[in-house]
């Protein structure tokens, strides 16, 4: 009797899975993929097998079942989720590196990713060959200062209006160097008033901090994974990411890209309401033209010369105009005010080198309030000040490249395809060049730069090559600018003792006028 019913169960068993042979080859086929890309690939195929780096996977708990078949697809991921950018590649660079720094990393779905740090390396995929590595000045800083006097006026009456001004205000620092960079990139890039200091509804500062609030290492780490992912980029530049952002922000986990999509559509509909004047105000004479500055004004003057000169010639349409656009608003207002909340956090902890900048930029400012470009340029504290905050903590901790072709870079063969890491904070703080304290604030240093020092490899902050930031020098010359304003009017502290913003959720500061 027993026999008849495992006889009949076994029938039943089999009828069904005949019934749904398609899902179920589905989805073995599936299961055999994940295993060869996750674990046999990488493990005992992969040419970059034999560098060193962190393990495919981090070991789970023995009870925990459903972690053994999670943990391969994830990498070493969760790593690089928990911590601070930069921080994990660093361990990495420690651990496994050695002389030359190469290290190999297993992301999420088996992808592989390679570390360079060496200079030659850094040369062959940042400049000499940079077609095979795609990417997925002297400024008028007159319009800086309408906006810096702006932000000496909020703060101080921030400060009166305390109950007890001479114990100082907690601040939150980084909030105020957003909203004054973003007046500032808009006044200089576009002449637009975004009042972002005075007007809290201000649209366009509105939609840009719903953006930075989803700034955090574990956003940022899922943020590298969606991109690293084949047709997500496409995804979003479409008109279906629109249509279907409600959607995403039902799902757990990557409800944030609904944000994203929301915030940049408005972005852009405000980037194309800029143009749209700039190409209204181009008909004016040509006296009223000469007296637009901005570099939208000069960009849409650009265009109209070249249309008019050679009717057939390249010239950007209204699109990629607009891309110019948002490129400046992204690339020249988040970094630059990160920069500077972390350049202010980090004279806080070292009063020493706040006291001395203080010294210098003082004088300079009661002769001048709104000092030159070439007075700024010349003062040698505040640029190792600014030096030094970037290459200890870049805004930008990293960024990558995909090789167009199989080569070798440092004596690794490298495929097609490969992701390679651009690790722009390991780089900074490689105690091969810096030396041991490489990881601590010293702006002494760039009095007296290392001989291991190389004038364009060992500050990556902001990347050399074709790709280099084109911003640099008005970054550079902004951070000045507005960090030799705020330290001769005010004293800056710690919130309170142990405070860090790494592992704190906000970044404030203590202000004393």
């Amino acid at each position: 009797m027993t026999g008849l019913r495992l006889n009949v169960f076994f029938r039943q068993a089999y009828e069904s899975a005949w019934e749904y042979r398609g899902i179920l080859i589905s989805l073995s086929l599936m299961f055999a993929l994940t295993v060869y890309r996750t674990i046999i690939y990488p493990l005992y195929i992969s040419p970059l097998r034999h560098i060193p780096g962190p393990p495919l996977f981090e070991t789970p708990a023995w009870y925990n079942p459903f972690a053994w078949v999670t943990v391969p697809i994830k990498g070493q991921f969760p790593a690089i989720i928990k911590g601070e950018a930069g921080i994990p590649q660093r361990a990495w660079l420690k651990q496994y590196g050695g002389e030359k720094g190469v290290v190999r990393v297993v992301g999420p779905l088996g992808i592989e990713r390679l570390m360079f740090l060496s200079p030659e390396a850094c040369e062959s995929v940042l400049v000499k060959e940079w077609t095979e590595y795609p990417r997925s000045l002297r400024e008028e800083i007159d319009m800086y200062h309408g906006a810096i006097s702006s932000l000496m006026r909020v703060l101080t009456g921030q400060i009166i209006s305390a109950r007890n001004p001479d114990d100082g205000v907690v601040l939150p620092m980084y909030e105020w160097m957003s909203k004054v960079t973003l007046d500032i990139i808009c006044n200089t890039a576009f002449a637009y008033d975004s009042n972002s200091l005075h007007d809290p509804h201000n649209e366009l500062a509105d939609t840009y901090e719903k953006i930075i609030a989803l700034q955090n290492g574990p956003n940022s780490a899922w943020l590298i994974a969606l991109v690293s992912t084949p047709g997500f980029m496409w995804y979003m530049r479409s008109s279906l990411a629109w249509r279907t952002r409600k959607l995403l922000a039902m799902l757990p986990i990557i409800w944030q890209v609904a944000t994203v999509i929301e915030s940049m559509y408005k972005i852009r509909q405000i980037s194309k309401r800029m143009l749209e004047q700039k190409l209204r105000e181009s008909h004016v004479t040509e006296m009223e033209q000469e007296r637009k500055k901005d570099i939208m004004s000069l960009l849409v003057r650009a265009r109209k010369e070249t249309l008019e000169s050679e009717p057939t010639g390249y010239s950007l349409s209204d699109e990629a105009m607009v891309d110019q656009v948002l490129t400046f608003l992204g690339a020249g207002h988040e970094t630059t005010a990160s920069g500077l909340a972390w350049t202010l956090y980090l004279l806080a902890v070292n009063k020493e080198a706040q006291d001395k900048l203080r010294a210098e930029v003082t004088p300079v400012l009661a002769a001048n309030p709104k000092p030159e470009y070439r007075t700024l340029k010349e003062l040698q504290w505040l640029d190792c000040v600014v030096m030094e905050s970037l290459r200890i903590l870049p805004p930008v901790p990293m960024t990558f490249r995909k090789a167009g072709k199989a080569d070798y870079l440092d004596g690794v063969y490298v495929l097609a395809g490969t992701i390679l890491y651009i690790p722009i904070r390991v780089i900074n703080t490689w105690q091969a060049i810096w030396g041991s304290d490489a990881e601590e604030f010293h702006p002494e240093c760039w009095l007296n730069l290392p001989k291991s020092y190389h004038s364009q490899y060992s500050l990556m902050s902001f990347i050399v090559g074709p790709h280099a930031c084109i911003g640099k020098t008005m970054a550079i010359i902004e951070m000045k600018t507005v960090l030799a304003s705020l330290i001769a009017n005010f004293e800056f502290d710690l919130a309170y003792e142990g405070h860090d913003p790494e592992t704190d959720s906000d970044d404030h500061n203590e202000t004393e006028g």
